[in-house]
């Protein structure tokens, strides 16, 4: 979609990283350059270079971004307080958790270019980007334990339980879920379902119940 003509500095540049996030979404990280990103905006190369040093430096900032984001999503929903003594049904609890997973992914998968390009094509392209990367994952993670861990002191999640290690297995197991909607070659990953499957999955496991 060509946009050119004068746009003040900040929607140019939020122009041309919403349209790198595209193109690198759909031709990947490595058949991407940068005469690739102006064509699509419709932008001469000295225009791109006003905001951004490199292909890098764009896919940098996009990335980024979607961890400055999932930092807002995160300070704006505090954890839930459960008053003591009080133990919410299993229902209420599959849903809340559920729910706040999908909220973080939501910040980070703000839209199929943002999920292919954090699960697919950043994924070991150099140590900055997996340092932003492990960020992003640490967030997610962090955020679920602590969870987890408020439910384990409720008495509705076993003592037993390593809450960090079943945070990991729950947004791992949404991360592979969404790759393999990527490699089938789909689209309108549903996060929502993702959450409150893998959610169910680590809380509930896969045995009938009563057995």
């Amino acid at each position: 979609m060509a946009m050119a003509g004068y746009f003040p500095a900040p929607e140019r540049k939020r122009q041309i990283l919403e349209a790198a996030k595209r193109v690198f979404a759909e031709r990947g990280y490595h058949d991407t350059n940068i005469s690739h990103i102006c064509a699509d905006l419709g932008i001469g190369r000295g225009t791109l270079y006003q905001y951004f040093k490199s292909k890098r430096e764009v896919f940098s900032a996009i990335v980024e971004g979607l961890l400055a984001r999932l930092r807002l999503a995160v300070e704006a929903e505090p954890p839930v307080v459960i008053p003591e003594g009080v133990k919410p049904p299993r229902a209420l609890i599959l849903a809340y958790s559920a729910a706040s997973l999908r909220r973080c992914l939501e910040a980070v998968f703000e839209d199929e270019a943002s999920l292919r390009i954090v699960l697919r094509e950043a994924v070991g392209l150099d140590v900055g980007i997996d340092g932003i990367l492990r960020a992003i994952d640490d967030i997610v993670i962090d955020r679920f334990t602590e969870d987890l861990r408020i439910a384990q002191r409720a008495g509705i999640i076993r003592a037993d339980v390593d809450a960090r290690s079943a945070a990991l297995f729950t947004v791992g197991g949404v991360q592979k879920l969404a790759l393999d909607v990527i490699a089938r070659g789909e689209t309108g990953v549903d996060l929502n379902a993702l959450a409150k499957q893998a959610t169910r999955l680590n809380m509930m496991g896969i045995l009938e119940e009563g057995l």
